[in-house]
């Protein structure tokens, strides 16, 4: 499945796919191409360098430079935004391949919203650049979403131990019937979510500290280096040392 929506000054490229791909080589020339994730692995090259990414990650490529993206027999889904440089002040220059995953929710919302009023000629355009915006340059939760509280707990406070108990409460629920509101509305259980928490922020300290894997796995809140291992084989699909020698998603090409 792929949908390109083309706006004055940003073009939204959306694609779902199955199996090996390979994209041809693009300039960026005088713009800023965001790729974010949504669901499964990519990889990205970015001038001389390789990088992977998955679900709720992103990178953002800037004016100047080539790339071109790839994936390897796995379900991914992506969408890109590509936009002039000068329509996004106060942005800094920057590769930044962590994201939080607020930004995959808010778009996986938006993406039918913007292409029903695209279908209908309604320009959008500002409202895009809103919402890009507010990810890149800060990261925003929509106050009236009933998990919004429950969010910022678990971002602020995901290397604690979180009871979901405690967590049902704040939206005046029950256990299980919050595990299945959150679970239809977020993607993932709460549980799924907090781990993915802790490795977004493990990832970080493996790539940009010299921790060890004991004071990560503390750090994080995980209970040993072999939890956090465990969890984060599952997900990145290699070691939490070798992520770490490989400076984390980025790879260097000969």
């Amino acid at each position: 499945m792929e949908q390109l929506l083309t706006l004055p000054d940003v073009t939204i490229h959306y694609v779902s796919s199955i199996g090996d791909w390979t994209t041809e080589r693009e300039e960026s020339v005088e713009d800023i191409v965001w790729v974010l994730v949504l669901g499964g692995k990519i990889g990205i090259e970015v001038d001389v360098f390789e990088y992977r990414l998955q679900d709720s990650e992103s990178i953002v490529i800037q004016p100047n430079q080539s790339f071109r993206l790839f994936a390897d027999s796995t379900e991914t889904t992506y969408v890109s935004f590509r936009f002039t440089a000068s329509r996004l002040s106060g942005f800094k220059n920057r590769i930044n391949p962590m994201f939080p995953s607020i930004a995959v929710m808010s778009t996986r919302r938006l993406l039918g919203e913007w292409s029903s009023r695209g279908f209908l000629e309604i320009d959008i355009t500002d409202d895009v650049m809103t919402f890009i915006q507010s990810h890149l340059i800060h990261t925003s939760l929509d106050d009236e979403d009933i998990f919004a509280p429950v969010l910022r707990i678990i971002h602020d406070s995901y290397h604690t131990e979180l009871r979901i108990e405690d967590l049902s409460r704040i939206v005046h629920q029950s256990k299980y019937q919050f595990i299945r509101s959150f679970r239809e509305r977020i993607g993932q259980t709460p549980y799924q979510y907090i781990t993915r928490q802790r490795l977004i922020h493990a990832k970080s300290l493996l790539h940009y500290s010299d921790l060890t894997l004991l004071a990560i796995s503390q750090e994080v809140g995980f209970n040993s280096p072999a939890q956090l291992n465990r969890h984060f084989e599952e997900w990145v699909g290699c070691t939490s040392a070798r992520f770490r020698e490989n400076k984390g998603h980025q790879l260097k090409r000969d």
